[in-house]
Order: structure tokens, then sequence, then C-alpha cells
């Protein structure tokens, strides 16, 4: 595990946090995070791009140590991604695991200028009403306090829960997902209001997707089953599906060498 260097950028009003690994000058690899994350998740597969590309990986605004905003639609964030490769001009593969998955996939539709290649892992393809209600109570709830960043690492659990990946990259998950508010109290780094999104439907946009494009999902995982992995691929002009045995839908903390290496067989 490498974190990468940290940058900050001004972007659509708000301040932008992204790490990256490799040398500028390289192809440009971009990683988008899930909801409620931050770039950090992407700490064991980016080094493994380092020495052949230019890997960056922003926080969402709302997320990690991007500036809280007003607003977050999906369209929010893509329009975030936007800027950003505008500003550096640069198009990019873009690589992205769950809502980042959904946000790269908008970008890829309506910027094809911008995105050269893309990797949709283990997104979700419907919002049911109990997924609703589930997201405004996440929402609701009142903001959790610790005492020290080493116990928001103990305490910090995935969700879903299902994971193969050791303890400790949960631990620094935990510890890099918190903020230090006020004397002595670490607080989870995100808006809770991230999870008031729209409804989720990939569907009336993925035929737009011209570039190349690669759908992984963990053979496991109960976010995306095999009828909309495989939809979603096939709804792509240039779409290939694969899977990753013995993963879930954290695939990219279960097994980041065989990520790696299915987006580079397929994809790059």
């Amino acid at each position: 595990m490498g974190c990468g260097a940290s940058r900050f950028v001004e972007v659509n009003g708000l301040r932008l946090r992204w790490a990256e690994w490799g040398a500028p000058a390289r192809p440009l690899l971009l990683l988008l995070h899930s909801l409620a994350a931050h770039s950090h998740w992407w700490d064991w597969a980016a080094p493994l791009w380092a020495d052949r590309h230019h890997v960056v990986a922003p926080d969402f605004r709302g997320h990690g140590q991007s500036q809280w905003a007003s607003s977050y639609t999906f369209e929010d964030y893509a329009a975030d991604i936007a800027r950003l490769l505008i500003e550096t001009a640069r198009e990019a593969v873009v690589v992205g695991h769950s809502m980042g998955a959904y946000v790269g996939a908008m970008l890829a539709a309506f910027r094809p200028d911008l995105v050269k290649g893309l990797v949709i892992a283990d997104m979700l393809t419907g919002w049911s009403q109990e997924q609703a209600e589930w997201a405004r109570g996440q929402a609701a709830r009142p903001g959790t306090r610790l005492p020290t960043r080493e116990e928001a690492g103990a305490s910090f659990r995935l969700t879903p829960r299902d994971t193969r990946a050791p303890a400790e990259r949960l631990v620094h998950l935990g510890e890099m997902g918190v903020v230090e508010r006020g004397s002595g109290a670490w607080e989870w780094a995100y808006d809770p209001r991230v999870f008031l999104h729209p409804p989720v439907d990939p569907f009336p946009f993925l035929p737009k997707i011209a570039c190349p494009a690669l759908v992984v999902r963990g053979r496991e995982s109960g976010v995306m089953d095999r009828s909309g992995w495989q939809a979603v691929a096939t709804a792509m002009p240039q779409g290939k599906f694969a899977e990753l045995p013995g993963a879930y839908h954290h695939l990219i903390l279960d097994d980041p060498e065989g990520f790696v290496a299915l987006v580079d067989r397929y994809l790059i």
C-alpha cells in the first residue's frame, strides 16, 4: 500500500483534493471512488499502475479532504471531473468503483472528448424504495464523534460488510476517512447529505458511450448481479465484461492485484 502525493485545486468554485502516483508525462489514469468513500480506497491498486501511468484519484465534492457543497447530484460530480480534465488539458482512461463507476459512465457518455476508455467496477444499476429510505436514514443520522483517529480505524466497517480484505486495510480506510473538528473530536469526513442523491438509472445514457469499456463485478457481489453486469456491458457499443473470482462488491480492496490484472488484460 502506498498513499499518493496530495494536491489541491479549485474546481467549479470548490477546493478539491486528489492523490497522484507516477510521472505526469505518462498516460492519465483517473480513479473514481464510491459513495461516502475517499481517494485512499485506491491506495493498493493505484501503485500497481504507477510505473506506466500518471494515476490520479480525486476526492469527490463532500468527500475526503474536498470541500462540502450545496448539491450532490451525479451531474455535479461529473462536471467537477470534467472541469479537472479540461483545466489539465488531458483525456483519460477512467476507472470507477460503485458510485464512481456511475459518474465515470456519465462522463464518458456526455464528454466523450475527455474519456478514451472506461472501467465500470461493480456499479449499482437500479434504485428501489427500500434503498431510498435507507439513504435518507443515513443522511439524517447524527454525526459520529470519535476521540482519536486510531479509534476511527478500529471501528470502521464496510457497507455491505462482505469482504476478503485484510483487517489492516479497513483500519487504514477508517483512519484516512476522518477529519479533526473541534478540540480532540474526530468525525467522518464526508458530508451526510451525499446520500441524498437522485435515483440510479444508467441505461438511458449507456448507449451513448462510444469508447472501449469494461464492466467488472466481484463474483460474490450482492450489489451488481450477473444480469445487471451483462446488461450494462451489452448496452455499450464497445462493452466487455469480466468477473473477479472470490471478490465481493469492494473488489478493489478484496483483490487489488487481480483487479489491476483484469483491467490491464481487457482495456489498457
